[in-house]
């Protein structure tokens, strides 16, 4: 290769007419560059590397079923002007010793060019880099064999993984790309549609011209660049040179402002992986967006220093030259401090160790341009020790860091948000992209309650610390009130701690453990320590909990999908830990009381129905991969953790599966007891609301600490009403309810109300049913409707018959009224109603037993008394009464009607018995409750408002006065 030491400039005026020599010289002189990259890029990897490199071409030139990526016959195929060199040949061979090439002329060439571009063939680029690959086709190429030469890249790339290098291929219409047609989706190598010219001059400047045609661009002159498209076609009508000889992309003299904000936020995504990286480009984003057009582009540089003549292949290295622009700008503004940023950034994305002492590495083109750089900057040896070190940074290292490159992320976010402020501009970047980028961007770097940050996105390999030390704030000098905790680094002695720089502080002990396992500071022989102060952790407590963390929550987490931004974040996994630092039996142990109880529930563990659950801290991993650490220190604590659980549940999308819920408990009392109840109490409340026949109208009910609280849905949210007494909980399941609502019962509630219990669970959708038990001359007696709302009374017995006909008639002109009155399917109605008797057999059960009704004729002294509901004046709820078709109106008789009615009745009776009444049909208007029109009024509804005025007529009746003819 002639050296381009000999080069001289070059100044064509195509006003003044072209010169071929001119052409073919600068022709020439790109192509000698790009040998020398070419050249540098095979230097730099494998042997086995190299064959993919050598072969790449020749696999896209022949559709060959020997070599690799072959899939289909008609897969497009053979390259534009291009011939196969030897080595190419002879890799062919290599990898099939049968392969023989046969040039098919006569075939159309599918395949325009082929080009590497990004950092292959610069200082930044390695043997452990990937490769980026244009894979241009003809213009006319259908969608079929665009899909299969989709798929043939992709055969292409797992057998180069296969060699150890990582090829990534981008198909490309360059008519579709110079009309901003090309059309390619988010994902984490392309940019989408983020950007288009930004994209094209980052192709001009790095792009290495494997085969097919030569970029047309490189003919135009800089000065001529904004006549690129007159000159173009010029060149082609005057047979300057052949249209199959080149590729067009087009011109990059002008980049849109826009452009500068959908690229920004897409290194942004990047600087989440790889941030220096990142940092690099979004400050040439910056510098970009500041100067141009008042300046040229860095492709358009790159040109002009061609044709200049310039020959220092370092020089024109694109990572150098990127650096050199971001020094200039950052010089002419005096911020050292970002410059300093931008070095660090450049010297650690090169990845060569300056102070390393390897032999050869000195002869190597890469380490010597490095060692011209840091010679520049003045470096010492000990601040190069510093970043070569980078292996062994631990967490107050990468803390600073981090810190000056969030704080870059940060003022680049701000500069981009100011700028399309400033220019009124919207990013070039279509909706659905920009979602996926912020939600990611969300994801990774914003802060909220309970998220563990995470502290080391590629900015140090590792950050396993070889001590840590675990400290309640009550065993330093805070006194013994004091709260939270501690974490130190290297704490050889717990007395020296009050002065240890103190690395971490956290209100809970667990949010500091997943802190440090999520961040990797724990390791396998991390040695650890503990100064539980006023708290009760033990170090097999602390130990314990690590050694969960590593068996549910694996590092690294799994990768997430790109789809997965387009939805909101939902909860994946739940691991929570029960009474982390604490004795739930301190109090009992010192009393005795664990000792004189066969009652075990721990959530109402004894004779005192003690709780021991009192604190739990719940770990959740989103489907975004965000860690939240949530503690329940301080009232309902269980409750509190349910209720979030099964909100974030609620909050999942369609058709995902339930989360992967574990519980774990290492305190000092009933450990495994705790964790077996409260793991199986999650997972039954999941499956009630969640499972194959779960049913958000369901109410499940949990006897917890003395207390009875009933775990309910409305509107998709999760609500808990607590009870302190059993009568105000079956008042509350008396509640009316939309739809069918079944009460489902916690397998250790209720145990000394059997007789409730075993209702609750007899509920049937679209069916009556009445339960009774006796005791003392009393019967207690339960209606459970239709929808499963509970109704409760307790009235004399005499026998099963004269209790259960009176019912049974209300309840037959109840389901009058409703056939009439209903819209909706009433058929059910026709069904029977069943009455069961509750009998206790055995101490710790209860039976029940169906029992006929018997003969419902009418007794020959039966009259009806009926109470009709309607809205008085005021809008109160009154009723008019009808007792044997004699009427009595609210309206007539007021304050004093329930006495005119007992009056009447008891005027009915032979001999003025005082015997109580019942109420046999009760009427209620659509607008029972004021805010909701109702068409179908519950059976329970009915039921309710008889027993209200029963009570108030039998109390009447029992205390009538007959001297006087009338109650007082």
């Amino acid at each position: 290769m002639k050296s381009l030491a000999s080069i001289k400039p070059i100044k064509p005026d195509f006003n003044e007419g072209v010169d071929r020599k001119q052409l073919k010289a600068v022709i020439a002189r790109f192509l000698e560059m790009n040998q020398l990259r070419l050249q540098r890029t095979h230097d730099s990897i494998s042997l086995r590397q190299q064959q993919v490199l050598d072969l790449l071409p020749l696999l896209f030139h022949v559709n060959h079923p020997l070599l690799p990526g072959y899939g289909a016959r008609d897969c497009p195929y053979r390259i534009a002007n291009y011939v196969p060199e030897a080595e190419a040949l002879d890799a062919a061979m290599r990898f099939s010793k049968t392969f023989r090439y046969h040039d098919e002329v006569r075939h159309l060439p599918d395949i325009t060019s082929l080009f590497l571009m990004g950092s292959t063939g610069s200082i930044a680029h390695s043997g452990a880099s990937d490769f980026d690959v244009w894979l241009c086709y003809r213009e006319t190429l259908d969608a079929a064999g665009l899909q299969s030469l989709t798929e043939k890249c992709t055969k292409i790339s797992a057998w180069a993984d296969s060699l150890g290098l990582e090829l990534h291929f981008f198909p490309m219409n360059a008519a579709a790309f110079r009309e901003g047609r090309q059309e390619s989706e988010l994902d984490a190598e392309d940019c989408g549609t983020a950007l288009h010219f930004l994209l094209l001059d980052e192709f001009y400047r790095t792009s290495i011209w494997v085969a097919g045609c030569y970029p047309l661009w490189w003919l135009i002159p800089v000065d001529q660049e904004k006549s690129y498209r007159k000159w173009a076609a010029w060149l082609q009508d005057q047979r300057f040179i052949k249209r199959e000889e080149y590729i067009d992309f087009g011109d990059i003299l002008r980049i849109p402002r826009g452009e500068f904000i959908g690229s920004g936020i897409w290194q942004l995504y990047k600087g989440i992986d790889a941030p220096y990286k990142s940092v690099l480009k979004l400050m040439l984003n910056e510098v970009y967006a500041q100067e141009l057009p008042q300046q040229p582009n860095m492709s358009l540089d790159f040109k002009a220093t061609i044709y200049q003549g310039v020959t220092d292949p370092d020089m024109l290295d694109p990572y150098v030259m990127i650096y050199r622009r971001l020094e200039r700008y950052l010089l002419g503004r005096g911020e050292t401090a970002r410059l300093l940023l931008v070095r660090k950034s450049f010297y650690l994305k090169v990845g060569i160790k300056l102070t390393a002492k390897h032999a050869g590495t000195r002869a190597n083109w890469r380490h010597q341009a490095m060692e011209k750089l840091v010679a520049e900057w003045d470096w010492s040896q000990r601040e190069l020790k510093y970043l070569d070190g980078r292996i062994h940074w631990r967490v107050n290292q990468v803390l600073v860091e981090r810190k000056a490159v969030v704080n870059e992320l940060t003022h680049c976010y701000r500069f981009l948000s100011q700028y399309a402020r400033q220019h009124g501009l919207k990013a070039t970047i279509n909706p659905e992209d920009m979602n996926l980028l912020g939600r990611k961007l969300y994801a990774a770097f914003q802060r909220k309650a309970g998220k563990v940050e995470y502290i080391n996105p590629n900015i140090a390999p590792a950050m396993v610390e070889e001590s840590l030390a675990f400290h309640h704030a009550s065993s330093q000098s805070f006194g013994n009130d004091a709260k939270g905790w501690l974490l130190y680094r290297d704490l050889d002695n717990a007395a020296d701690a009050p002065f240890h720089p103190i690395t971490r502080r956290s209100t809970g002990l667990l949010e500091l453990i997943v802190w440090c396992y999520y961040n990797g500071l724990l390791g396998r022989s991390t040695r650890l320590g503990l100064m539980p102060g006023a708290s009760a952790v033990t170090l097999d407590e602390l130990r314990n909990i690590i050694d969960s963390l590593r068996s549910l929550l694996s590092l690294p987490l799994p990768a997430v999908a790109q789809e997965t931004y387009k939805e909101q974040s939902y909860i994946l996994q739940s691991i929570i830990f029960v009474n982390v630092g604490v004795d739930p039996m301190a109090g009992l142990s010192s009393r005795g009381m664990h000792k004189i109880s066969s009652r075990s529930d721990s959530l109402g563990y004894s004779s005192l129905r003690e709780n021991l659950v009192l604190t739990l801290d719940q770990v959740v991993r989103n489907s975004w991969n965000e860690i939240l650490v949530s503690r329940y220190e301080l009232g309902d604590t269980l409750v509190q953790c349910l209720k979030n659980t099964l909100a974030q549940i609620a909050s999942m999308p369609a058709g995902q599966g339930l989360p992967a819920i574990n519980v774990r408990c290492f305190c000092q009392s009933r450990a495994a007891a705790i964790a077996k109840r409260v793991e199986e109490l999650l997972q039954e409340v999941t499956q009630v609301f969640f499972g194959p026949q779960g049913n958000l109208e369901s109410r499940y009910v949990i006897e917890l600490d003395r207390r009875y609280f009933v775990i309910h849905f409305f509107d998709n949210s999760p609500g808990f009403t607590g009870f302190d007494s059993l009568e105000q909980l079956i008042e509350f399941l008396g509640l009316p309810q939309r739809n069918y609502s079944p009460v489902v019962v916690d397998r250790y509630a209720l145990e000394d109300t059997l007789w409730l219990k075993r209702v609750l669970e007899r509920s049937k959708k679209e069916s009556v049913q009445i339960f009774f038990r006796t005791r003392d001359g009393l019967a207690e007696v339960f209606v459970s409707d239709e929808k499963a709302s509970l109704c409760r009374f307790v009235t004399h017995y005499h026998d099963t018959h004269t209790l259960l006909l009176p019912l049974w008639r209300f309840l037959q002109s109840v389901k009058e009224r409703r056939q009439i009155r209903s819209q909706s399917d009433v058929s059910w109605l026709d069904k029977d109603i069943q009455f069961y008797q509750l009998k206790t057999e055995k101490a710790n059960d209860v039976e029940v037993i169906e029992v006929p009704l018997g003969d419902v004729s009418e007794p020959p002294n039966y009259f009806e008394v009926q109470a009709i509901g309607l809205r008085d004046f005021d809008n109160n709820l009154t009723f008019d009464i009808f007792c044997d078709q004699q009427e009595f109106s609210a309206m007539e008789y007021g304050d004093q009607l329930v006495s005119a009615v007992a009056h009447f009745i008891v005027s009915r009776r032979k001999g003025g018995e005082l015997y109580p009444c019942y109420v046999t049909d009760v009427g209620l208007p659509h607008d029972l409750n004021e805010s909701d029109y109702q068409v179908d009024i519950q059976t329970v509804q009915y039921m309710q408002y008889k027993l209200a005025i029963e009570h108030e007529l039998n109390q009447a009746i029992s205390s009538y006065d007959g001297r006087r003819g009338a109650a007082p």
